[in-house]
């Protein structure tokens, strides 16, 4: 009866382990070490049923000592658990590396195992090393290269060179510190491979911390063609730094010629995070929005002389021709659908298309940016944009989506005001920007055109006051007086 009672015991404890487990998860403490004190009350049970039932076992085998210095172990390590781990994250006790409180774990338990062994068995291990020279120096050439590890790891921890989560770079391989022991240091490289370093090598070798410092400096090379203005080029690449959401804007960016080559200028653009694991994310944003807004501006990245893709591009003048034609068609529709314009003619729209521009955006980028000034509206031919309101007090700054046809920035252009809303790419996005000076040169042809624009915008504005964009009063008169003023000083 005493032996299954122990037995259920024994069970039941496995469960209370895993379920202690689960309770430091929910309320983020230490994981409690259930399998220690577990695997010493099994062997502690097993020896029960052993002399319970009288099993013949090897002689020379005492199973009290093996269950002795498991229950030391299991000791050991729930001290350590309560005072090194629990006691600091409760903030009672300073916190302590790793390292440490593993090697308090291996001398507690050592403590633990000789005063068990005298007690049990009348051995006495500390005087049997000390006077045995022969042991005493096998032990200390077997533990050499070990001792070198904890040495070398004591100091990486204590002066805290590295910590977990940290990213580094050791001999060459970059990656993010995943634990420490107290004979290697294991990290997570950025492709996703286990790569341990031993306390010894890792002493000996240069160690590169991204983490400890703060911000990151992430430093691209950027070669643009000579015909490309350098305050041109600075501007463009400050105004993408200034809109990347990853990009801190203390300490600031520095942008900078480098050096002048055969084909190109070098510039050095270097942009602050904070994270070092989103470096590379970083890079490919700014790359790929510094191509849409090099191809915006009609600049592109210079190439060398021996590029043949030249010839490529003359050979092929048919499809891109058709593909265009297709493109005004689609335009040519989306802008008679609108509301806006479709109150224009067909040659007025024509025209319109004519004297406007194509412009593409790249993923991320910010197209208009709230309360700025500006002198054309867009449409969206191809892609997704989100609109977002950043003064709005909320977690989620995104007020709606827009879809191919839809226009934006129309208010500015008729009314003058500033913009009402930051509007972002989600995807490539293709638009078509009509300026200011493009429509007055409509309404001069056809003066009654500003009395339906009028009209149409008023509307326009009691919809955007209704959905909190902006707060202005839809008196078409008003509008319609501002829109003479505006593009009056255009015709003059």
């Amino acid at each position: 009866m005493v032996l299954a009672l122990q037995w259920l015991l024994t069970v039941v404890g496995l469960f209370a382990g895993l379920v202690a487990k689960r309770i430091c998860q929910r309320f983020s403490m230490p994981p409690f070490p259930w399998r220690t004190p577990w695997i010493a009350l099994l062997a502690h049970t097993t020896e029960q049923t052993i002399e319970s039932f009288r099993i013949p076992i090897s002689a020379g085998l005492d199973l009290s000592l093996i269950t002795g210095i498991l229950a030391s172990i299991a000791m050991s390590r729930c001290l350590v658990w309560v005072a090194l781990e629990i006691l600091p994250t409760l903030r009672i006790l300073p916190s302590s590396p790793k390292i440490l409180r593993d090697l308090i774990f291996i001398i507690g338990s050592l403590f633990l195992i000789a005063l068990n062994l005298k007690e049990q068995a009348s051995i006495d291990l500390v005087g049997l090393v000390t006077t045995s020279a022969v042991l005493t120096a096998v032990v200390g050439l077997a533990a050499q290269d070990p001792l070198k590890d904890l040495i070398g790891g004591l100091s990486l921890q204590l002066e805290q060179v590295i910590r977990e989560g940290d990213w580094v770079e050791i001999d060459g391989c970059i990656g993010q510190v995943q634990s420490i022991s107290w004979r290697d240091t294991e990290i997570n490289s950025l492709y996703g491979s286990r790569l341990i370093f031993p306390h010894t090598n890792s002493n000996s070798s240069t160690i590169q911390n991204f983490t400890s410092n703060g911000a990151h400096a992430n430093k691209l090379i950027i070669g643009l063609d000579y015909s490309m203005p350098p305050d041109i080029a600075k501007k463009i690449m400050q105004k993408i730094s200034d809109n990347h959401p990853l990009v801190l804007r203390s300490p600031a960016n520095i942008i900078r010629i480098r050096s002048f080559e055969e084909s190109c200028i070098n510039y050095e653009w270097i942009n602050w995070h904070k994270d070092f694991g989103q470096s590379r994310a970083l890079r490919g944003d700014l790359q790929e929005q510094l191509w849409y807004a090099l191809q915006r501006e009609g600049f592109s990245f210079p190439f060398s002389v021996r590029d043949v893709r030249i010839t490529q591009n003359e050979q092929q003048p048919k499809p891109l021709s058709s593909s265009k034609d297709n493109l005004l068609k689609s335009i040519h529709k989306l802008l008679r659908d609108n509301q806006l314009f479709s109150i224009l003619s067909d040659n007025q729209i024509q025209k319109m298309i004519e004297i406007s521009s194509f412009c593409s955006y790249g993923p991320g980028e910010i197209i208009v940016k709230e309360n700025e000034d500006g002198d054309s509206l867009f449409m969206l031919i191809n892609g997704n944009i989100s609109i977002q309101k950043p003064s709005i007090p909320q977690n989620n700054v995104e007020i709606a989506q827009l879809q191919c046809g839809d226009i934006f920035g129309e208010m500015t252009v008729f009314t003058g005001t500033t913009r009402s809303a930051t509007i972002q790419s989600i995807s490539k996005v293709d638009l078509l920007e009509v300026s200011r000076q493009a429509i007055a040169e409509l309404i001069d042809e056809e003066p009654g055109l500003i009395e339906r624009f009028g009209q149409l915008i008023s509307d326009r504005q009691a919809q955007l006051a209704q959905l909190a964009i902006q707060s202005v009063p839809a008196n078409s008169r008003d509008v319609v007086g501002r829109m003479k003023e505006l593009f009056q000083s255009l015709l003059s």
